[in-house]
C-alpha cells in the first residue's frame, strides 16, 4: 500500500530532458506553467519529484511526500518561494502511496487549500488509516504466512502495526475528481486521466496541445514501477491492468515529455513502454523457468535476489506475487493453498 519503488530495471537509454534536478530547496521551471522540486525520503529510493502548476487563481500543488519532520521542513523551504508569487490553490494527490499522500492533510492544513483526490485512491487511503494496529498487522502478517516468508519477518510485521499510518498523517474532507476533471492553467489546459497496475486509480495529467504528461509513477524512466498486489487482496491480477496501460501508449511519440515521480523526465513514452512491457516478459519468464512448485518467498528469491529492508519486503513480494497471479491468469499456473500457503504448479 505504500510506495518506494524497488530500483530495479536500469537505465532505459531513453532521451533526458536537459533541466538538471533541483537542489534542496530549489524550484526549477520545467514549462511556463509548472515548476519542479524534489525531496529527500529516508529509503533506498531516496526522493521523490513534487510538482505545482501555476494557474489564475494560485498553484495546485502535485503530491506531498511522506509524513516526516524532514518533509515538513523541506517544505518550510519550498512553500515561501511559491506563495510570493501567489497563493495555494489546491493539491492534488496522485495516488494513495505513502510518499505521495504521507503529508497532505498537514499541507491542507498549512495551506488552506483543498485536497483533490480519485475516488478509488481515496478509499484506499481511508480504509487503510482507519486500520487499527492489531488489525494492519495482523493482515500483513496473514498475508506474509500465506506468501511463505519465514516466520520470525511474519511475526515482526505483525509487531509493526500500521506502518502506513506512520507514513501518511489522518487526512481531512476530500474532493473527490473524476475522467473529467481539467482546469485551466496560465499557458495550457490540463485533463487527467486515470490508470491500473502501480495503483488503483492513479491519475496523471496530459497537456496535449503541448504534449506533456504528467505520468508520476506509471511511466518511470530509469526503474520499472512498483506493480504489487493489495494485501487485502493478494489474489489479483495487477499485472494485467499493467499490461493494458502499457500496450495503449503508442500515442506518446518522441515529441511527448514524460514527467515522472522519481528519477529524471524524458522523451518518447512508447519507446518507455516496449521496453515495460520486455522488462515484465523477462520477469514471467524467471517464473517459468524456476523449480516448482513456486511460493511467493520463492518468487521473490528468483525475481529479487538481494538483500531487502522489512520496507522492501512489502513491494518485493506483493510484485512477486503479482507475477505469479498474471500466469494463473494466462493458463500457466495453478494457484493452491495447502498448509496455509499458496503454491504455483504448471498448469
Amino acid at each position: 500500500m505504500i510506495s518506494s519503488d524497488l530500483p530495479m530495471g536500469g537505465p532505459a537509454d531513453l532521451h533526458q530532458i536537459d533541466t538538471p534536478p533541483p537542489d534542496d530547496g530549489e524550484i526549477v521551471r520545467l514549462a511556463e506553467d509548472l515548476v519542479w522540486y524534489r525531496f529527500r525520503m529516508p529509503f533506498r529510493l531516496n526522493h521523490i519529484n513534487l510538482f505545482a502548476l501555476e494557474t489564475d487563481a494560485g498553484w495546485m500543488l502535485v503530491d506531498c511526500g511522506i509524513n516526516s519532520d524532514d518533509t515538513a521542513a523541506q517544505w518550510d523551504a519550498i512553500l515561501p518561494q511559491l506563495t510570493a508569487q501567489r497563493p495555494i490553490a489546491g493539491i492534488l494527490v496522485t495516488h494513495h502511496h505513502g510518499d505521495h499522500i504521507g503529508h497532505a492533510g498537514p499541507l491542507a492544513a498549512r495551506t488552506g487549500a483543498p485536497i483533490l483526490m480519485g475516488q478509488a485512491e481515496y478509499d484506499m487511503a481511508r480504509a487503510a488509516l482507519a486500520m487499527s494496529d492489531a488489525e494492519y498487522g495482523g493482515m500483513t502478517a496473514n498475508t506474509y504466512a500465506s506468501y511463505g516468508l519465514p516466520t520470525e519477518l511474519v511475526e515482526r510485521n505483525r509487531g509493526i502495526g500500521n506502518y502506513y499510518r506512520q507514513l501518511v498523517a489522518p487526512l481531512p474532507e476530500i474532493s473527490i475528481i473524476d475522467a473529467s476533471w481539467r482546469f485551466r492553467t496560465i499557458a495550457g489546459e490540463w485533463t487527467a486521466r486515470f490508470d491500473a497496475g502501480h495503483s488503483p486509480g492513479h491519475v496523471g495529467l496530459v497537456d496535449s496541445d503541448r504534449r506533456l504528461y504528467l505520468a508520476i509513477d506509471f511511466l518511470l524512466g530509469r526503474i520499472s514501477p512498483n506493480i504489487s498486489v493489495s494485501l487485502r487482496a493478494p489474489d489479483g491480477d495487477v499485472l494485467a491492468d499493467y499490461y493494458d496501460y502499457l500496450n495503449g501508449l503508442d500515442w506518446l511519440t518522441p515529441e511527448w515529455t514524460i514527467l515522472c515521480g522519481h528519477d529524471w523526465h524524458y522523451f518518447d513514452g512508447a519507446r518507455r513502454a516496449r521496453q515495460l512491457i520486455a522488462h515484465h516478459d523477462r520477469r514471467l519468464d524467471q517464473l517459468r523457468g524456476a523449480a516448482m512448485p513456486l511460493t511467493t518467498d520463492d518468487a521473490i528469491s528468483t525475481l529479487f535476489p538481494m538483500e531487502l529492508t522489512d520496507h522492501e519486503i512489502y513491494f518485493a513480494s506483493c510484485e512477486a506475487r503479482a507475477h505469479l497471479n498474471h500466469l494463473v491468469t494466462r493458463g500457466e499456473m495453478v494457484r493452491e493453498m495447502s498448509g496455509g500457503i499458496a503454491r504455483f504448479t504448471p498448469a
